[in-house]
C-alpha cells in the first residue's frame, strides 16, 4: 500500500449525542478523543481542508470523519464550524467529472474516503443548500466507482477496485473503502444496483484464506491484521452475519493482536477494531483491550495528537490522528456506516 491509501441518514439530535452509557466507554477514552479532536481542529486551514503530510481530499475525508465520528455536526456546538468549513471544502474542491482522486493524487483512496465522508456528512448537515450541493457532487463521484467496478479483469479480481480507475486487477484495501462509499451513497439516496454490492461481497470472500483464517491484500497472498479487519466489516455491514469465514476471522484477530511493530499501525488498528465491535463477543474485548491500551499510551500529551506511524506507508500526524480518534470512537456508534 502507498500514500493515500487510505464512509442512511441518522437524526441530527442522535449524531450530538455524547457515548452512550451502555457501551461502558472509560473516561480516558472520553478524554482522549477529546484532545484529539482538539489538535486535528487547530491543523485546519483556512479553506477548511486538513494538510500535514499526506494527499489533501483524502486528509480533509479522514479529518471529517473524525469530528462526526464524536457527534460533532455542522454549524452547532464547539466544532461545529469546524465541520461545515472541511464539508465545503470537499463540495468545492469536486471536479466536474466526480473524481476526487485527481485533486490531490490520491487516486482511488482518495475517492473513496471523500465520497464516504461526504455522505455521512450529508446526513448529519441540517442547512437544505448544503445538502443540495452535497448530493449533487455525489451524485457525479459515485459512477466513478462504478465505472472502475466494470473493468475487464481476471475473474480472481473482478468485482473490486484498485488505485487507478482504469486498473485490471483489484486489491482487498481499496475494495473495502469503495464497496462502503457505495453502501453510504446508497443510505442517502443516490441509486446503487444490489448487484454492485454483490459483486464487491464476492471479491472479499476471494481474498479469505481458509488455511489461515483470515483476509488477504488480494487474493492467494498471506493474511494480515488490516486486510482481515477490512474483510470481515466488509462481510459484516454488506451482507451480514452468516458467512463462516466470519467466526474464523474473529479467531484471527483474537491470536494475531496488533503490536508496536505490526506493518501499517494506525490502519490495522482501526480495522481491526471495526471489525471486532462488529463480531461482538470474545473478538471485541479481545481487541478493544489492544486498542485502548495502544492508543491512550502512545497519544501525545502536548498537543493531543498521535505520532506519525513507523510505517512510511502511512502519512503523517493528521492521518494518524484521525484514524486514532476514528478508532477510539468506534464503541460511540454514532457514524451510521459503521451501525450494525
Amino acid at each position: 500500500m502507498k500514500t493515500g491509501q487510505i464512509f442512511f441518514v441518522l437524526a441530527i439530535a442522535a449524531l450530538a449525542v455524547p457515548a452512550p452509557g451502555d457501551q461502558d466507554v472509560p473516561p480516558a477514552v472520553d478524554a482522549a478523543v477529546a484532545s484529539g479532536l482538539g489538535f486535528l481542529a487547530r491543523q485546519q486551514q483556512a479553506d477548511g481542508s486538513f494538510e500535514g503530510g499526506g494527499p489533501r481530499v483524502a486528509m480533509t475525508g479522514l479529518s471529517l470523519m473524525s469530528f462526526l465520528a464524536a457527534g460533532h455536526v455542522p454549524d452547532e456546538g464547539k466544532y461545529g464550524l469546524t465541520v461545515r468549513s472541511a464539508m465545503e471544502f470537499l463540495i468545492r474542491c469536486a471536479p466536474a467529472d466526480g473524481y476526487f482522486g485527481k485533486v490531490d493524487g490520491s487516486r482511488m483512496y482518495g475517492q473513496g474516503i471523500a465520497t464516504l465522508a461526504l455522505a455521512e456528512a450529508y446526513g448529519a448537515d441540517h442547512d437544505p443548500r448544503r445538502r443540495q450541493r452535497a448530493a449533487q457532487v455525489l451524485r457525479q463521484c459515485v459512477p466513478v466507482i462504478f465505472k472502475a467496478q466494470d473493468v475487464a479483469k481476471p475473474d480472481n479480481f473482478a468485482g473490486g477496485w484498485r488505485y487507478e480507475p482504469s486498473n485490471q486487477d483489484s486489491d482487498l484495501s481499496l475494495s473495502g473503502w469503495s464497496a462502503l462509499s457505495l453502501r453510504a451513497a446508497a443510505n442517502i439516496g443516490i441509486d446503487v444496483p444490489k448487484d454492485r454490492v454483490g459483486r464487491a461481497v464476492q471479491f472479499v470472500l476471494r481474498c479469505y484464506r481458509a488455511d489461515q483464517g483470515g483476509f488477504a491484500y488480494q487474493p492467494g497472498n498471506d493474511s494480515s491484521i488490516a486486510m482481515t479487519g477490512v474483510g470481515m466489516l466488509n462481510l459484516y455491514l454488506l451482507e451480514g452475519p452468516d458467512r463462516p469465514q466470519l467466526a474464523m476471522a474473529g479467531q484471527y484477530l483474537i491470536k494475531h493482536p496488533v503490536m508496536d511493530d505490526t506493518r501499517m499501525l494506525y490502519y490495522s488498528l482501526y480495522y481491526s477494531t471495526q471489525a471486532a465491535f462488529q463480531a461482538g463477543e470474545p473478538t471485541w474485548p479481545a481487541v478493544w483491550r489492544v486498542t485502548q491500551t495502544h492508543l491512550l499510551a502512545s497519544q501525545n500529551k502536548d498537543d493531543g495528537g498521535w505520532p506519525q506511524s513507523p510505517s512510511g506507508e502511512e502519512p503523517g500526524r493528521i492521518y494518524a490522528s484521525s484514524m486514532a480518534i476514528l478508532t477510539l470512537c468506534v464503541p460511540y456508534r454514532l457514524l451510521p456506516i459503521y451501525q450494525r
